[in-house]
């Protein structure tokens, strides 16, 4: 690919991203202030639940505020995928006339909502790092080791945003089915209770759940300042397989999802 093709891909890419988030604000009050209005709240929230209303907390000795966070920190994973799965389904059929009626590269589409998680994820982040320094929790490695798990984030995404996207033009029912996979998967994930509660006969869906291993991680790293290569080791295989099998599907089918167009 030469300079000049990549430049106009990357400015293609951007306009697509603006707008998308031109359109969910628009007629909006606060605008693209809601982009860090919400997780501002969702904290706020989560502290007030599990803080004051059910005074969750690990042991005595942990305060309830680090339950809050420590929920929290899960939902950046979580929240994340979500946006990628849910916005996916639909993706193409919504764009249906950008595809037919313009010269736009099909490949490029299942990248803005992946994009747009990055943004979402990345405020709640900054949302996050603040309470961490406000209540002395914050580890001065944890962003640093947080990254490279965000890159496994969104190579995930990526794989879920080919396959849904293309896969969604033949099988509609996706979209209707998508809030009840997201609730099924909050559930078998660790983001409400911690691992360690799990029984053993059930740990095994937890240890083939890659979103439960990327809460855990994200977790180790931001709430713990702790790199586990280990993990990180086998979730970039996965991710990465994942990927080339999505990349390979998303081409296979786009030529007869055109026709169904």
């Amino acid at each position: 690919m030469e300079q000049a093709e990549l430049r106009r891909y990357l400015a293609l890419i951007y306009q697509l991203f603006r707008r998308d988030l031109t359109e969910r604000y628009q007629g909006t009050v606060l605008g693209f202030a809601w982009l860090l209005v919400q997780p501002l709240f969702m904290l706020g929230l989560y502290t007030l639940i599990f803080s004051e209303v059910l005074q969750v907390r690990f042991n005595a000795q942990a305060s309830n505020t680090h339950f809050a966070l420590y929920v929290f920190t899960g939902l950046l994973a979580f929240n994340a995928c979500a946006e990628v799965l849910t916005r996916s389904t639909t993706l193409i059929t919504e764009r249906r006339d950008w595809l037919l009626n313009t010269a736009l590269p099909s490949w490029i589409l299942p990248m803005i909502p992946v994009i747009v998680s990055v943004v979402l994820e990345g405020l709640a982040l900054c949302v996050l790092l603040t309470a961490l320094l406000v209540t002395g929790q914050l580890q001065v490695l944890g962003l640093v080791f947080y990254l490279p798990f965000l890159l496994i984030r969104i190579l995930f995404s990526l794989a879920a945003a080919y396959s849904l996207a293309v896969l969604g033009v033949f099988l509609r029912d996706l979209r209707q089915l998508m809030p009840a996979f997201l609730t099924v998967l909050l559930f078998i994930s660790p983001l409400l209770y911690p691992l360690e509660l799990i029984p053993t006969d059930l740990r095994p869906l937890y240890d083939w759940n890659p979103l439960a291993q990327l809460v855990e991680a994200y977790r180790a790293a931001l709430l713990q300042g702790v790199f586990e290569a280990e993990r990180f080791g086998a979730l970039l295989l996965v991710s990465t397989s994942a990927l080339v099998a999505a990349a390979w599907l998303f081409q296979s089918l786009m030529p007869r999802a055109r026709y169904v167009l």
